[in-house]
């Protein structure tokens, strides 16, 4: 499940990669068309070409209410995103970043363009000159950002609030599409990961970056991602024991995640009259966290994975002792 906002620069094709987006995820964009449509009951020409027209109508209560606009527009908007568990929502425009900042799930899209891009895209698709161009896009900049001031007193321009900023100067709509969806499916994992860790009482231990212990590690890493096998780092603590006051005296962190498979793992590439403890590390996260699906990874299963891999000329032959 994904909730994606999109904000974009007029005639940097955002428009065009909301509408690809929410079709590869079998979904609609929530637009301002569609808010003005869905949102706020049946309202008449006048007041929808006002609130077409002029951000500051959005601070107008509703008739026989002591909400604006602007209020209904937040609340079923975020209505909407809590709503979606189970489904992808792509909303476009509308200062959705800021809307849903701090969201769970949300990844916040940024999409923009050169002016000569941008002058050349509405050129072409309105039929004008670029000067008439120009002049259609300096209106749309100053629109855009007076809304989203005015409806929620931020600047939609501000890079911080964005997950993903996108140049289309060189990038195509599939291309940009491609790299949204992939970086809401591992983003997706991640949030799911940790709200395993909160419900399990587990510990979080998601990094920014990955940072191995040691060559084995590494290696193994490479083997996964040769086998196109998504992994996760040390993503999560299981603690197994704990003393008199509740304080952990013995815990696991399992090497490896695999996402595809829900399965855990931890290497130990020691001979095996070393890994009692690690077994028994292994039976307690059983017994305690049931469901876990968690395994280790002998020496024998890394050297055989490792040997067949050398086949392909994929690693190098080094010493692989730990």
């Amino acid at each position: 499940m994904a909730i994606i906002t999109i904000s974009r620069q007029q005639g940097s094709l955002g428009d065009e990669i909301a509408e690809a987006l929410a079709s590869r995820l079998g979904t609609m964009v929530i637009s301002r068309k569609y808010a003005l449509d869905n949102f706020f009951g049946q309202i008449n020409p006048g007041l929808l070409d006002r609130l077409n027209e002029s951000a500051k109508f959005f601070e107008t209560a509703l008739p026989g209410s002591d909400r604006t606009y602007a209020d209904i527009l937040v609340e079923r908007i975020r209505a909407l995103a809590s709503e979606s568990k189970d489904k992808d929502l792509v909303i476009l425009g509308m200062g959705g970043s800021i809307l849903l900042a701090g969201f769970p799930g949300a990844l916040h899209i940024r999409v923009t363009a050169s002016e000569t891009t941008r002058l050349n895209t509405i050129a072409g698709k309105y039929r004008i000159t670029p000067q008439e161009a120009s002049e259609v896009l300096n209106i749309a900049d100053r629109k855009h950002k007076k809304f989203v001031r005015t409806v929620y007193g931020k600047d939609i321009t501000s890079p911080e609030q964005f997950d993903l900023i996108l140049n289309t100067d060189r990038l195509s709509v599939d291309e940009c599409v491609d790299s949204i969806i992939e970086l809401a499916r591992k983003h997706d994992i991640r949030v799911k990961l940790a709200a395993s860790n909160e419900n399990s009482g587990t510990i979080d231990h998601q990094t920014r970056s990955t940072n191995f212990k040691n060559e084995t590690e590494e290696e193994f890493a490479r083997i996964l991602s040769m086998y196109n096998i998504e992994w996760i780092y040390e993503p999560k603590t299981f603690p197994v024991e704990w003393d008199a006051e509740g304080n952990v005296t013995m815990a696991i962190s399992p090497d490896f995640y695999l996402p595809r498979f829900n399965l855990y793992l931890e290497l130990t590439t020691m001979d095996q009259r070393y890994v009692t403890k690690k077994n028994k590390k292994m039976r307690l996260v059983r017994e305690l966290y049931p469901g876990t699906n968690i395994r280790i990874v002998y020496k024998k299963d890394f050297n055989e994975l490792v040997d067949r891999l050398k086949l392909f000329g994929g690693v190098n032959d080094t010493n692989q002792e730990d």
